[in-house]
């Protein structure tokens, strides 16, 4: 229980150190420094755009929904909010734009943080950009109503008092979420939106603007760093290792002796016409749940799109094989239920291939056993064996 206690506190400490370590830093900058030097202002003001478009650029070539739907809104936000003040000078925190965006981006950005995570091209995700632009749109042409609002004109910093409450109405659920609910991409984006709080509560200073909107493009672009670092080794769809997390693991973690069982869904690709890609991924989450409710010490990492790896740490081929065949077995009497068809039943086959001395590492134990599983799988189903 205490060392449960204690590797989540380490992890959490772990994930948060960095994002909270930008966001302390550009806090005590600004505070020790302001008002800066123009030409300062100058180098924040373009290194926004540099790493806004870098980190935008490799979220979207590794399809990343939540980071970059925040990246992109809060950049949106810092060009719009530079041209109100080029265009209307101190006189830009009256204006409606202004207004709405202190009102309308703490709730999209809450809106981004608890969404499930998916991939970016994904069709909710072109709705939600959509109807980003649409308020911007409404806020420009049609929303001058909201400066006859009461007491909008009471201002904390440059932000209406109302927005401020918003924020923070906004903020505290997301910080006692990340307290609980730890992830590399969550905490960034609550240090992330708690800076584009501050960029625009203090928006009126020049200083302020470009060091918390810097502070939220810099701590974003760390968030997807070590997200993709953490990606490249997790399969966060499946909530299981990835191949790469499985030979990383294999050379540093796994004692000497150890079996794998290499299983696979037989006929996968007629279950994917039938079901289709949404619900092809729901099984495949039914079939992954299922294995680790098995009383088997056992941990599971994604090989290929039908094929995902059991490894058994100090078992014996023979014992894997009595594991295996108890897994074949209950997967053959066991029916999936949709919510909108009939039960589904299917099988599944697995290979059993047992690291040895001969074997030069964890790659060959895995490609023994795929090799022999495809053979077996083009004559037969539901089948378990040896490598």
């Amino acid at each position: 229980m205490a060392s449960g206690n204690l590797k989540y506190i380490f992890s959490t400490i772990k994930s948060s150190f960095l994002p909270a370590l930008c966001f302390a830093l550009g806090l005590i900058f600004f505070y020790t420094y302001q008002p800066y030097e123009i030409r300062v202002e100058y180098y924040l003001h373009y290194a926004f755009y540099i790493i806004s478009f870098l980190s935008l650029s490799a979220l979207f070539f590794v399809n990343r929904s939540k980071p970059f739907l925040t990246l992109l809104t809060g950049s949106a936000c810092y060009l719009l909010l530079n041209n109100l003040k080029i265009s209307l000078g101190e006189d830009f925190i009256f204006s409606s734009e202004y207004l709405w965006m202190c009102f309308l981006l703490p709730i999209n950005l809450a809106v981004f943080y608890f969404l499930p995570p998916t991939k970016l091209k994904n069709i909710r995700n072109y709705y939600l950009l959509l109807t980003t632009l649409a308020e911007m749109a409404f806020a420009q042409k049609l929303g001058g109503f909201i400066t006859n609002i009461p007491y909008v004109d009471i201002n904390i910093g440059a932000m209406p008092m109302w927005a401020a409450v918003v924020w923070i109405l906004i903020l505290v659920p997301l910080a006692f979420d990340i307290s609980f609910r730890n992830t590399i991409v969550n905490t960034g984006l609550f240090y992330a939106d708690s800076s584009l709080f501050l960029g625009l509560l203090y928006a009126g200073s020049s200083s302020a603007c470009t060091t918390f909107f810097f502070v939220f493009a810099l701590i974003l672009c760390l968030t997807a760093i070590l997200d993709l670092r953490h990606l490249y080794r997790y399969d966060y769809l499946d909530g299981v290792g990835s191949y790469q997390s499985y030979l990383a693991q294999a050379n540093s973690k796994f004692p000497f002796k150890y079996t794998i069982g290499l299983i696979c869904i037989d006929n996968r690709e007629k279950i994917f016409q039938k079901l289709g890609s949404h619900k092809i991924k729901v099984l495949e989450q039914m079939i992954i749940d299922r294995i680790k409710e098995f009383p088997y010490e056992t941990e599971v990492f994604r090989h290929e799109r039908n094929e995902w790896i059991l490894v058994f740490k100090n078992e014996t081929a023979k014992q894997v094989m009595d594991y295996a065949e108890d897994i074949r077995r209950t997967f053959a009497g066991s029916e999936f239920i949709f919510n909108d068809s009939e039960p589904l039943k299917l099988t599944v086959s697995i290979c059993v291939s047992e690291k040895t001395r001969k074997d030069l590492n964890a790659a060959e134990v895995i490609n023994r056993a795929h090799n022999t599983l495809q053979k077996a799988n083009a004559l037969n189903s539901n089948i378990s064996m040896k490598a």
